[in-house]
C-alpha cells in the first residue's frame, strides 16, 4: 500500500512565456472603448446578420458530412475516457440464482414426488490492476486530453465551415 502513492510521471512545469503577457495599447484606444467583447465570444450570428446567409451556414452545419464526422470523433473520443476511467475502480461483479425441479409421483424411484431445490450466489473481482506507479492514472489523462483536443478540432472544423460559407456568401451578394 506504500507503494501505490508513488508515481513515475513527471510534474508538468508550463515554461515561462517569452511575450509579455498584456496586449500594447494603441493610442486612440486608450479610454475609448471599456465594454468591448472579445471576437472569440461572440458567435456567429452576430457576425452574419443577413438572415438568408445565416439560413444557408445553418443549412451547412446541418449537412455537412466533415463536421459530423468530426463530432463523432468528439463522441468515439469521449466514450475511450470514460473507459480509461473506469479502470481506476474495480469491477465487482455478484450474481444470484436458484433453480427449483419436481419430480411427479411415481417418477423418482422411491414411489414419492421429489422437489429439488439448487440456489446459488457468486461474488467476484473481475479485472483490476493496482496502479503502483501510475500507469492506468496516466492512461486515464491522455485520454482526456485527447479528447479536449478532439473537441477543440471539432470546434476549429466549425469555424472554418462558418467563415468559408459566411465569405462566399457574402461575395456571392456583393457581384
Amino acid at each position: 500500500l506504500a507503494l501505490a502513492g508513488c508515481t513515475l510521471a513527471p510534474k508538468y512545469q508550463r515554461p515561462a512565456a517569452a511575450i509579455s503577457t498584456a496586449w500594447p495599447a494603441a493610442p486612440a484606444e486608450t479610454g475609448s472603448r471599456t465594454n468591448a467583447v472579445p471576437a472569440a465570444d461572440i458567435g456567429w450570428r452576430e457576425f452574419f446578420r443577413d438572415p438568408r446567409l445565416q439560413q444557408l451556414i445553418e443549412l451547412a452545419l446541418t449537412n455537412n458530412p466533415d463536421l459530423r464526422v468530426a463530432m463523432l470523433n468528439v463522441e468515439q473520443t469521449r466514450a475511450l475516457y470514460r473507459v480509461q476511467r473506469a479502470a481506476l475502480v474495480p469491477t465487482v461483479d455478484i450474481n444470484a440464482n436458484g433453480t427449483r425441479q419436481r419430480t411427479a409421483y411415481g417418477f423418482a424411484g422411491n414411489g414419492n414426488g421429489t422437489t429439488y431445490s439448487q440456489f446459488n450466489v457468486n461474488l467476484g473481482v473481475a479485472q483490476y490492476e493496482l496502479d503502483l506507479f501510475d500507469r492506468v492514472r496516466s492512461l486515464k489523462k491522455q485520454a482526456l486530453e485527447t479528447y479536449f483536443a478532439t473537441e477543440e478540432a471539432r470546434k476549429s472544423a466549425q469555424i472554418a465551415l462558418v467563415a468559408e460559407v459566411g465569405a462566399a456568401g457574402l461575395t456571392e451578394r456583393e457581384l
